[in-house]
């Protein structure tokens, strides 16, 4: 089902943020927001999170159905390990299972630990496992590769790639070269507008369509 976003709009303290944004999600795509901090895109996610409501406008095509959210605060248990957390979403993941999943991405002597002695990337990696194994039919992430360096970064992008299923994905970034990497369809800021328009594909071979 697309998701339709029309008119949307929303201020704070009478001051706007974003203004009359309409966008389409067609089903089963990825699709990139890039604009500068504080243009309200992670207010945008919230609102079709459902933790924000707009000022006008309308959002149709996710009533109802779930939704899988990387934050831009980790929002982790911190007295659980990275698989205590990942069970909080997905109980009845086997045992074997999710360990192979965690290995992707985490180091094996890690996942006994609890995660307030992680790293601020490790932290990163077990948000991201987290919303890529939970049951959301809607992947929503907000600047989910923040704080990696480049070469788990790469096999963090690969996992998404590999585990998405074919799921909508709206991720927000400040780097072009991830919404390369995930040949995401990219909404571009127009500052003048305080809105954001459709734009351009991006492809690993750097032919843009």
């Amino acid at each position: 089902m697309t998701i339709r976003i029309e008119h949307l709009s929303k201020s704070y303290d009478h001051i706007p943020i974003f203004q009359n944004v309409s966008l389409e999600l067609e089903e089963g795509g990825i699709y990139c927001l890039m604009a500068p901090s504080g243009a309200g895109k992670t207010t945008l996610l919230r609102i079709l999170m459902g933790l924000e409501v707009p000022d006008a406008g309308t959002v149709e095509g996710l009533f109802a159905r779930p939704v899988s959210a990387v934050f831009q605060e980790d929002r982790l248990c911190p007295h659980l390990s990275a698989a205590g957390n990942i069970r909080l979403v997905n109980p009845a993941c086997s045992d074997a299972e999710l360990r192979q999943e965690l290995l992707t991405l985490l180091p094996a002597d890690s996942l006994t630990k609890p995660v307030s002695s992680f790293s601020g990337g490790m932290r990163r990696r077990v948000s991201l496992l987290r919303a890529m194994l939970s049951r959301g039919e809607i992947l929503l992430f907000d600047e989910p590769f923040n704080g990696l360096d480049e070469q788990i970064r790469q096999k963090a992008i690969c996992y998404v790639q590999k585990r998405r299923n074919h799921r909508t994905l709206l991720f927000t970034t400040h780097h072009m070269e991830e919404a390369r990497a995930l040949e995401a369809s990219c909404f571009l800021w127009e500052e003048n507008a305080l809105t954001w328009r459709a734009g351009i594909q991006l492809l690993k071979t750097g032919q843009n369509t």
